[in-house]
């Protein structure tokens, strides 16, 4: 065997090494992709999932919520200062969540129940009463997405959930 055709067999091993590296690349790369993903919405569920846990062992706190939501001008001033830091832990973690979702971090049928429950949220009387006066501290694409979005179905408010009749036996 020739100079010439060990180098050539050399060339070739070495091509074949870095396709194999190549491959083995892609492969760490989306499963590290898939924990991102995955991490990123453990973190979702656990950040709102603190927040309601928060507002469930509160009974005077998930009923000013409910309240809150539906009509916020009677409330008095330390109820609105208190529901005011509720609204906006929870729409944080909406924009958190909006922005996980252009990212490529919140599969779409993962982020279609988030935002259905955001836009609920969102269409609320009592809570457009404070956005007008909070929406400034929020992202203008976050704003202009909850301005313009629409809900594709009907979906029950607490204050509606919280007043369903048991029924019939």
């Amino acid at each position: 065997m020739t100079l010439e055709q060990i180098a050539s067999i050399g060339e070739i091993v070495s091509g074949v090494a870095v396709i194999i590296s190549l491959v083995y690349l892609a492969i760490q790369i989306r499963t590290n992709t898939e924990a991102e993903r995955s991490a990123t919405y453990q973190s979702i569920v656990s950040d709102f999932g603190a927040l309601n846990n928060t507002m469930a062992s509160t009974p005077e706190l998930s009923h000013l919520f409910v309240e809150a939501m539906e009509n916020y001008h009677p409330l008095s001033s330390d109820q609105k200062a208190r529901i005011s830091q509720v609204f906006f832990q929870c729409f944080r973690y909406f924009e958190n969540m909006f922005y996980q979702h252009k990212k490529g971090y919140l599969d779409e049928e993962v982020w279609t129940g988030w935002k259905r429950l955001m836009l609920t949220y969102y269409s609320r009387p009592g809570f457009q009463t404070w956005w007008v006066h909070r929406r400034d501290v929020f992202s203008e694409p976050f704003a202009i997405f909850l301005e313009t979005e629409k809900l594709d179905r009907k979906i029950m408010s607490y204050h509606e959930i919280s007043n369903l009749e048991s029924p019939s036996a």
